[in-house]
């Protein structure tokens, strides 16, 4: 029997930098990357839309900024960082998950002040892209968008502006990774199969797999083959942080970004043998 196998490989924070952004598309361009998640509070969000002007078939979805980005409501809040991170005076969220995770566990995150921002960005990318009825998928940073409370408020919002796909991390495809990254993947795991039941309660849409969880910002040619051997029947998502390396970027946001290596995952999603493997093994590129 023939497979059915689909591979998504969706490029996140489109945006971030100018030299982010141009990666992306090159990823695209000259390798496998399918699609991008637009972070729409983020220092190159203007350029990353000129460039997707240019880039008719690289889809665009939205990379819901609950960490790492500036906050869009433009106030301080329970969800906002005492550091301009991005050095310009404007007010942005955590900087990091950690500082936002423990006040998110101690119940000092107010879901009303989530629900602002998360709109504010929704509104936002419409306003970027008028011409675009409905955004086609939406993820987060850092993949927050799957904790008990805001997930609810994501699924609401995206029935109200009929965003029909999500990201779910679960069901994650074997990578090689670090004992402290395979730690970290247990409760997203978890957390992801209770949040693709939310969605399929809610009529959301979601791929059947999830990939790049265990190797984020490390990724390379072999790593990459490896994922594309494992690819099962169905849906697959891979997540990829293609970019020329920034180290400006770096040095402003060394929490985040420290050891993160855009230009090996660029060069991986840019290597024919990944696109031979794909090939090879019958699995079809990007969505139908």
């Amino acid at each position: 029997m023939a497979r059915s196998c689909r591979f998504i490989v969706t490029a996140d924070d489109f945006g971030l930098s100018p030299l982010i952004n141009r990666g992306i598309v090159q990823a695209h361009r000259a390798g496998i990357v399918t699609a991008t998640a637009l972070l729409v509070n983020a220092p190159a969000t203007d350029e990353a839309v000129e460039l997707a002007a240019q880039t008719p078939g690289l889809q665009i979805g939205l990379h819901l900024g609950i960490v790492e980005g500036y906050a869009l409501t433009a106030a301080h809040s329970s969800i906002t960082d005492s550091l301009p991170y991005f050095g310009d005076g404007r007010i942005c969220l955590h900087r990091h998950w950690r500082p936002f995770l423990r006040r998110y566990m101690a119940g000092k995150i107010r879901f009303s002040d989530l629900e602002a921002e998360f709109e504010t960005q929704i509104q936002r990318f419409h306003q970027l892209f008028p011409s675009v009825d409905a955004i086609p998928f939406l993820n987060s940073t850092q993949h927050l968008h799957i904790l008990p409370g805001i997930s609810g408020i994501v699924i609401r919002l995206c029935k109200k502006y009929r965003i029909k796909n999500l990201r779910v991390p679960h069901r994650l495809i074997h990578e090689p990774a670090t004992f402290s990254r395979r730690v970290l993947s247990l409760p997203y795991s978890v957390l992801g199969s209770l949040f693709a039941c939310k969605c399929r309660a809610a009529g959301i849409g979601h791929a059947d797999y999830f990939a790049g969880f265990l190797r984020c910002g490390h990724q390379d040619e072999k790593s990459l083959r490896a994922i594309i051997a494992r690819v099962p029947d169905g849906t697959t998502e891979l997540m990829l942080h293609p970019g020329f390396d920034d180290d400006a970027l770096r040095g402003s946001l060394p929490w985040a970004y420290a050891d993160f290596d855009w230009l090996s995952e660029l060069t991986a999603a840019c290597d024919p043998a990944v696109r031979h493997e794909i090939k090879d093994r019958g699995i079809l590129l990007g969505l139908p």
